[in-house]
């Protein structure tokens, strides 16, 4: 599992998309935030955790029944594919939700993880949680992207795993 992890976190670091998306966003929206701030904001989120999907699955494995998966993305993406056991609620639905009619208050000091494409949207709302008082707040990092990359890296190695030096498909 830790050379799993291992890779898939070098996965991550070359995939530049992610980076230039974000970036993109910020200077579409005149982005007026000192850059360490920006980065902080960015990488460590503020007042919630960010989880990469091994240990997401690490923390669902561990977690009683009582948390809950938030899948913040459309329903055309969430039928092809999703974490089991989420629950499809739309970004600007649950924004609704959560600022107008005070969604989700019997989860306030329960675990709520948040689930989106690329990690931006699900850390926007995990924000807003925080502000609203809930104090359990999960962002899977990087989004379904980088949980569907994991899931693939888990199967590949599933079925490349024999007898010999493999690591993870490649010989070694």
């Amino acid at each position: 599992m830790k050379r799993l992890t291992m890779i898939e976190s070098i996965y991550n670091l070359l995939d530049f998309g992610v980076y230039v998306e974000i970036v993109q966003n910020a200077k579409k929206k005149r982005f007026q935030m000192a850059l360490k701030i920006f980065l902080q904001h960015l990488f460590f989120g503020r007042g919630y955790k960010n989880l990469t999907p091994p240990q997401l699955e690490t923390f669902l494995k561990n977690e009683d029944s009582q948390s809950i998966v938030i899948d913040l993305r459309e329903k055309k993406s969430f039928k092809r594919e999703h974490i089991p056991g989420a629950i499809l609620h739309p970004f600007d639905d649950f924004l609704r939700y959560i600022l107008v009619d005070g969604g989700y208050e019997d989860y306030k000091n329960q675990p709520i993880i948040l689930v989106c494409d690329t990690g931006q949207k699900n850390r926007v709302a995990a924000s807003v949680l925080i502000e609203e008082g809930f104090s359990k707040v999960v962002s899977l990092k990087r989004g379904m992207r980088r949980w569907h990359r994991w899931e693939k890296l888990k199967l590949s190695c599933q079925k490349k795993s024999r007898g010999g030096l493999y690591f993870c498909g490649v010989l070694g």
